[in-house]
């Protein structure tokens, strides 16, 4: 039985290639490292998998040639061990998106422990394809670029892998190739700094490359999200400062959250994250990021619901005493705060990169939440949390937003308001009567609540300009009645804020909201990343029948689904550059400048190389021979080599095959002479011997490549 099992792991043909064997380590590794990049692995576990791997191809180079039978048992049991460790991984996850750290964990021992037992080239094909495998694995959770550099790369370790695996399966029946490596290393001349079919491998790459960012740029990108597979237990989500009830926000101390008269906005956080938003604060904000969202579709993330305005600002204080939404995720919004009618479910995940303030970030109506810790909601539906959101919380929402068409809501009649809406329609006492009659004015032709939305929307776009630094109410004086009569221009809190006020006057229910918009979708990556400039404030209106629809005074709402133009990813790097490179000046506008300029010459040399490439060229009719996969024979004729070269009696490299059998004794031998020729006939002729004769030389030359 011994026996038996020493032959059946005895290495038929074993792989003589240090670099093939390196290329394809260098390929593994890549993948293993780019797991603990993208923190699917821990940093401990990589530097040790790293160690381990050029240890385990390193011992299966030294014992290549040998059956390594005891090896494969022991590999056996430690990789049953791994399937053991995996599945007992497995019963701690939460959902299916979750399996891929476990997976990737499995395939990196797996990987280990083959790399022990590397004899042959198959075996080198197996680790080279399950390298894939791990890239993939790190591709499904990067976020960012650097996954881009990782790729690059990988790809060119496996390119170089894949032709030295061609060049070896050529070699394996090449009988003018077939002696020993390091002899043909030093009688070989170098005439370039390429190393032989080092060209070939530089082909190779660019047209893949090239491929690639083709299809890249031009098959449309899928968008949608699966419900099933969200992560959300990447971070504890505990923050640096405690809501204590209310929201915490970490751009600014609790003395100075919410704004004040005089007080400029530091560029690091939106001071309309808190209980309170003063009309009166100003200031820009910087172009940080601050989270990236894997989404369905675009849509405005809320953050935080006022309802209270008192002439300088909107509070949420009264809004404070919040019930925990229940124990174990999933979270499920209650129902006396969820909308009817005609719904679209929008699939996040928010991948948080700076301290956030204490809310639950989600679009319209977040149906279904998974966070890694408690939530509460507020008096008015708004989601809150214990403390801050602390730098890498990841968490999922699956929300719906109202999908009735214009025309369904305009068919909507005005019904009595029920009690929980009745708050949204009050108006303070600050409310200036012309600003009432102002509102009147705007929707005296319109005859539903639709379309009186609209109307105010269109009114304040075609006589309020967008600006930042407006000007700030005097004391004493509505800041809403100020932005209306007093000046004409204003940013998204002064038009959310008129929009509102004049809709509740109307007797429509309204809310101002603040969150962030989308952000801008990074075609490479496919998140939408969001930063500190994106913060802004909207209106929700109420519907009878159908809840609130979110509506932008100020910019457009996004569409519910991504156009087929917007999917592309050739339209998205367009949008992408000309976003952040219009509009510079100085050292900003010489480095566009520059970058245009080598871009176009890249695109004319990238024509010019393709046209010479691609045009037809007459190849020489003797390349056909060379191109030709060895033969049954010739594979014999190698075996009778290399048998030779272990006894001392190598081929030289100037000896012909005819040469070579003539000096062993085959002058004036039938046999030998029939399978020199059957040989020839098979390396060199123009048909291959008849399979008698191949079967009779194989024959021979494996008589001749076991006699002593």
């Amino acid at each position: 039985m011994m026996e038996m099992i020493r032959n059946a792991n005895r290495t038929r043909q074993s792989e003589d290639s240090i670099l093939l064997r390196a290329s394809v380590l260098a390929a593994v590794m890549t993948g293993a490292l780019t797991l603990t990049v993208e923190n699917a692995i821990s940093g401990g576990m990589g530097a040790l998998l790293l160690v381990l791997l050029p240890g385990a191809y390193w011992v299966s180079y030294i014992q290549r040639n040998k059956d390594n039978w005891h090896i494969k048992i022991a590999l056996t049991v430690l990789a049953i061990f791994a399937l053991i460790r995996f599945l007992g991984q497995l019963r701690g996850i939460s959902t299916l998106d979750e399996v891929r750290f476990p997976l990737a964990d499995l395939f990196l021992w797996v990987q280990v422990l083959h790399g022990f037992d590397l004899p042959a080239r198959k075996d080198l094909n197996f680790s080279l394809g399950s390298s894939l495998t791990l890239m993939a694995a790190a591709g499904s959770i990067s976020q960012n670029m650097t996954y881009a550099v990782m790729l690059l790369i990988y790809f060119g370790f496996a390119i170089l892998s894949l032709a030295l695996i061609h060049r070896s399966e050529l070699e394996e029946g090449a009988a003018a190739t077939a002696r020993p490596r390091r002899e043909r290393r030093a009688k070989a001349p170098r005439t370039s700094f390429v190393p032989p079919g080092g060209r070939d491998v530089l082909k190779a790459l660019g047209a893949t490359a090239l491929a690639a960012t083709v299809l890249f740029l031009i098959v449309p990108q899928p968008t949608g999200v699966r419900t099933f597979a969200l992560p959300f237990n990447l971070g504890n989500g505990i923050g640096a400062i405690e809501s204590g009830g209310g929201i915490g926000n970490p751009g600014f101390p609790p003395s100075s959250a919410g704004g004040a008269p005089g007080l400029r906005s530091n560029g690091t956080a939106f001071y309309g994250f808190d209980d309170r938003l003063d009309l009166r604060t100003r200031g820009e904000l910087n172009d940080s990021l601050v989270m990236r969202v894997r989404a369905s579709a675009p849509a405005m993330w809320k953050g935080i619901i006022f309802n209270d305005y008192d002439g300088v600002g909107w509070s949420a204080e009264e809004n404070d005493t919040a019930d925990t939404l229940g124990s174990d995720p999933p979270y499920f919004y209650p129902s006396e705060f969820r909308s009817l009618g005609p719904r679209a479910t929008v699939s996040q995940t928010f991948y948080v990169e700076t301290e956030q303030p204490s809310v639950v970030f989600a679009a319209g109506q977040p149906d279904t939440i998974w966070f890694d810790g408690p939530v509460n909601i507020d008096a008015v539906g708004g989601l809150r949390l214990p403390s801050t959101l602390t730098a890498g919380v990841v968490y999922s929402v699956v929300s719906s937003r109202g999908a009735a068409t214009p025309e369904e809501l305009r068919a909507i009649p005005r019904r009595p308001i029920p009690p929980n809406i009745q708050p949204f329609v009050e108006l303070p006492e600050s409310v200036t009567p012309r600003t009432v009659r102002l509102a009147q004015e705007i929707t005296e032709d319109a005859t539903n609540d639709y379309d009186r939305v609209r109307a105010i929307e269109r009114w304040l776009a075609d006589n309020y300009l967008y600006e930042i630094e407006s000007p700030v109410p005097p004391e004493g004086q509505d800041a809403v009645d100020h932005f209306l009569f007093d000046t004409d221009r204003g940013f998204c809190e002064q038009f959310a804020s008129a929009t509102t006020l004049m809709l509740r006057s109307l007797g429509i229910p309204a809310r101002f909201v603040a969150g962030y918009t989308p952000g801008r979708r990074n075609p490479f990556t496919g998140y939408y990343e969001v930063r500190n400039s994106d913060a802004h404030t909207w209106v929700e209106v109420w519907f009878p029948g159908v809840g609130w629809y979110e509506f932008d005074p100020t910019f457009a709402i996004p569409p519910a689904e991504e156009s087929l133009a917007s999917s592309i990813p050739l339209a998205n790097v367009i949008s992408f550059f000309a976003d952040r490179f219009t509009g510079l000046s100085g050292a900003g506008a010489v480095l566009r400048n520059v970058l245009v300029a080598l871009l176009v010459t890249a695109v004319l040399f990238g024509i010019v190389v393709a046209w010479r490439r691609l045009r037809p060229v007459r190849e020489p009719a003797v390349a056909l021979s060379e191109r030709l996969a060895p033969g049954r024979i010739t594979r014999a004729f190698r075996r009778f080599e290399e048998a030779l070269a272990q006894r001392g009696a190598g081929r030289s490299p100037p000896e012909t095959a005819a040469e070579l059998i003539a000096r062993t004794g085959g002058r004036g031998d039938p046999k030998r002479q029939a399978a020199l020729r059957a040989f020839e006939r098979e390396r060199y002729g123009p048909a291959p011997p008849a399979d008698d004769e191949a079967d009779s030389a194989i024959e021979e030359l494996d008589r001749l490549a076991r006699q002593p």
